[in-house]
């Protein structure tokens, strides 16, 4: 299914699904309302690292293929798969350096017909964390 066909099924989605299917639904890294599947921001950051950041020995590739790595893992979860993401949002320690690595293990996720994505630099809280992603998708 195209992203334009996508689209299409969750505008058919919304009208068709009785209210009580359209309830917030807490679910594995985010909530469900419906067809559409609302992730919270994941890292790819191991919970060591987050005191010391020499415990987590990877980069920002590393960082975003684990954190892609658990999304997929949550989609598939539902019954769903990057396949059906409709749009990514990517916050960056450092947009101006690392961005372009970045994009490189993302395109790996996903490499024709990409999602809608908006990129951000901002500041975390802990040193480890270089990128954190989180996303929409349509749950059939």
């Amino acid at each position: 299914m195209n992203r334009r066909s996508l689209f299409a099924a969750l505008a058919a989605s919304a009208v068709a699904l009785p209210a009580a299917d359209n309830k917030p639904v807490k679910v594995a890294g985010g909530w469900r309302i419906g067809n559409v599947y609302y992730s919270s921001g994941l890292t790819g950051v191991r919970p060591e690292a987050r005191k010391d950041p020499l415990a987590f020995g990877g980069d920002i590739k590393e960082q975003t293929r684990r954190t892609m790595e658990q999304h997929k893992k949550n989609l598939e979860s539902l019954g769903s798969s990057l396949e059906n993401v409709i749009k990514v949002t990517v916050f960056l320690a450092d947009v101006k350096t690392e961005k372009n690595a970045m994009n490189e293990a993302y395109a790996e996720f996903f490499p024709k017909n990409p999602p809608a994505r908006s990129a951000f630099g901002v500041e975390f809280p802990d040193v480890a964390t270089r990128v954190e992603i989180e996303l929409v998708a349509w749950v059939p």
